[in-house]
């Protein structure tokens, strides 16, 4: 599949990222099809991902024309097969759940065009996962978008063994079409690269913690003011989510077998408490309200 013959695309999954890589892609002028299982949750994702798109108009910084013209290219659906019969790019952006996703790339082998190129955004499972659920898995790759999808530059198109290289060129091609900055991972390896090196300084920074060397605050401020990261590592985590960031380190342990990637007890035992950041109003730091 080359770039110039992709001509439609499907998202598949419609939460926050699904239906934002959706409006993302059709802002590039690509007719998309959103496919979910819900109703409600089509309708929620295409109202509030259009709300976002207005706000731009508002700010001046789209043209009503380009925003009206995005919105009414994608094309909500909750029949997987009516969503992916015709695409020629089918990005995959459901929850982190292997059997699940396992489940959605043979339902795609069956219902999507062999030649279709099969993408998902998954930023902790390689593709190779879901390699033997797909016929002809050489259009078969990560393409990892970052959230929130309408604002961050960066995409991630991992390359697996089995992932040939004129669909990581469409993918990269594809990508800069439709307004993001890519980036090639040559071979596959747990949390890609912005994802591996983020959380393996934020087990850095944990470690720091327990050892007595630095409080939470002033961790968070040298980061904040020497590194220029926007938050430090610990108000990153509570915003992540406690058990989020517990989740994809244990993934880390148990893909590589790497002792770095080990969840430290300063994380396990907010988690075991139920202090899990922001979401719960408690974890490195208190969230009143």
């Amino acid at each position: 599949m080359t770039i110039d013959e992709v001509r439609t695309v499907c998202v598949v999954g419609a939460g926050t990222m699904g239906s934002q890589i959706a409006h993302q892609v059709a802002l590039g002028g690509y007719p998309v099809r959103l496919y979910t299982r819900s109703q409600e949750r089509l309708d929620t994702a295409m109202t509030g991902t259009a709300k976002l798109l207005r706000k731009r108009v508002e700010r001046g910084k789209l043209d009503a024309a380009d925003c009206d013209g995005a919105i009414a290219r994608v094309t909500p659906t909750t029949d997987l097969e009516q969503a992916s019969c015709d695409a020629d790019l089918v990005i995959k952006t459901i929850a982190e759940d292997r059997d699940a996703k396992r489940t959605i790339f043979a339902q795609l082998s069956e219902c999507a065009s062999e030649d279709a190129i099969l993408a998902s955004n998954s930023s902790t499972m390689p593709s190779s996962f879901f390699v033997d659920t797909v016929r002809n898995p050489s259009r078969l790759l990560n393409m990892h978008f970052f959230n929130p999808a309408l604002v961050m530059q960066l995409v991630e198109v991992v390359k697996g063994p089995h992932t040939s290289d004129q669909t990581v060129e469409t993918c990269l091609e594809f990508a800069r079409r439709i307004g993001k900055s890519p980036v090639l991972v040559r071979r596959e390896t747990y949390g890609f690269i912005a994802n591996r090196i983020l959380f393996i300084a934020m087990q850095e920074a944990f470690k720091l913690v327990e050892g007595g060397y630095v409080s939470m605050q002033d961790c968070d401020l040298a980061v904040k003011n020497g590194l220029n990261w926007p938050m430090g590592p610990f108000e990153l985590a509570d915003l992540v989510g406690l058990d989020i960031t517990q989740d994809i380190l244990a993934q880390g342990h148990d893909q590589t077998g790497e002792e770095r990637w080990a969840p430290t007890p300063i994380l396990r035992d907010r988690v075991a408490r139920g202090e899990l950041g922001r979401k719960a109003s408690k974890g490195f730091y208190d969230y009143p309200g």
